[in-house]
């Protein structure tokens, strides 16, 4: 049976009930009709999907340290450190000695 066949069931049964005089069990019967009622609701509403984290902390520095790690096979001279003063000072927009395309593709 589907949601919305339950639905118009339970909503035919308040209806039903209100034929009756106004009782302790009519009360208790609408009571457990309309919780029900509520129970479907809640169902009926479809989640939604929890966004996935695109990159987390870790990942994001494992792909910063291979980024130096393929400039620093380009110039084997330089240390690790220093390109990584010379990649902040490029992303601040100062000059650097390693050149544009080097940053673009580091690949070798």
């Amino acid at each position: 049976m589907s949601i919305e066949e339950r639905r118009n069931k339970l909503l035919k049964r308040l209806e039903a009930l209100k034929l009756f005089p106004n009782n302790n069990e009519v009360r208790t019967l609408r009571s457990r009709t309309q919780k029900a009622l509520e129970r479907l609701e809640k169902l009926d509403v479809t989640p939604t999907p929890i966004p996935l984290k695109v990159s987390t902390r870790s990942s994001s520095l494992k792909k910063h340290h291979r980024y130096i790690r393929l400039i620093r096979n380009n110039f084997p001279n330089l240390k690790y450190f220093d390109i990584r003063k010379q990649f902040t000072k490029r992303k601040r927009g100062d000059e650097v000695s390693i050149p544009d395309a080097v940053w673009q593709n580091p690949s070798p």
